[in-house]
């Protein structure tokens, strides 16, 4: 505790609707554009927060950390993909 403020847990900070909604879209994107590029936990990840976003008890209560994880699973996502069409590209060049 420093100048009478306690530190924040940001795994207990509950995220907004604009966090909320972004890694919902991104989930959703993700799973549909690129499902098979995601390892076995990523995809449950995924499967699980949709799951709960629907929920509206459970949407209430789901932190800011959980939303930027599933904001990271979808651009290691998109990497992967690009990867994959910049190595397809390269190989049908050559």
């Amino acid at each position: 505790m420093q100048n009478g403020i306690e530190p924040i847990n940001v795994a207990y900070v509950y995220s907004g609707e604009a966090e909320l909604f972004q890694a919902t879209k991104l989930a959703t994107n993700t799973l549909q554009n690129w499902g098979v590029l995601l390892e076995q936990n990523q995809a449950h990840t995924l499967h699980k927060f949709l799951k709960d976003t629907r929920c509206a008890r459970k949407r209430l209560k789901i932190p800011i950390a959980r939303c930027l994880n599933i904001m990271n699973i979808a651009k290691q996502a998109q990497r992967k993909s690009a990867k994959i069409q910049k190595a397809s590209k390269k190989h049908k060049a050559s």
